[in-house]
């Protein structure tokens, strides 16, 4: 019990390491879309009520393309390493189950950028708060990321 224990302790300390290899290149995508690339005012629309900008949806979504295809090129080779792990977190389904739990991720994301975005009104020269919103938010997505693909790529391994 005590070997398994701190195998899952090393896997979720490497799972950081990826984690925050993938969160760099994401936030440094995002932040540039945000505060560079996409226009000033690319509109809102609004889900159940809720006011969302379309420029943060589209930098969280560019970000979020970039930060999963690292991390799952680097889980895969470094993170998630026994042979029946490798097995399970290669191929086309487990990938799509991967890209399933990511989207879900992407959402809450969104919902946590956009929620941060509008309370503390991030504007688009807010390079600083954004970023530290967009932190906020890829916090609570890694906790739902470890935990979804551990269960549903990995199948609790």
């Amino acid at each position: 019990m005590e070997n398994k224990k701190k195998s899952l302790i090393m896997e979720l300390l490497r799972y950081c390491v990826a984690g925050g290899s993938a969160f760099v290149c994401d936030l440094a995508t995002k932040t540039l879309f945000h505060s560079l690339i996409l226009p000033d005012d690319m509109g809102t629309f609004s889900v159940l009520g809720f006011e969302n900008e379309l420029r943060v949806t589209l930098a969280t979504t560019a970000g979020f393309i970039v930060g999963l295809i690292v991390n799952y090129l680097v889980s895969i080779f470094f993170v998630f390493t026994n042979e029946s792990q490798k097995e399970k977190g290669k191929g086309l389904k487990a990938f799509l189950i991967y890209l399933a739990v990511s989207v879900v991720g992407l959402l809450v994301n969104i919902g946590v950028t956009q929620l941060g975005c509008n309370i503390l009104a991030v504007s688009k020269d807010d390079t600083v708060m954004f970023m530290l919103v967009s932190c906020a938010a890829a916090a609570v997505a890694l906790v739902w990321n470890y935990i979804g693909r551990k269960i549903f790529v990995y199948k609790g391994e």
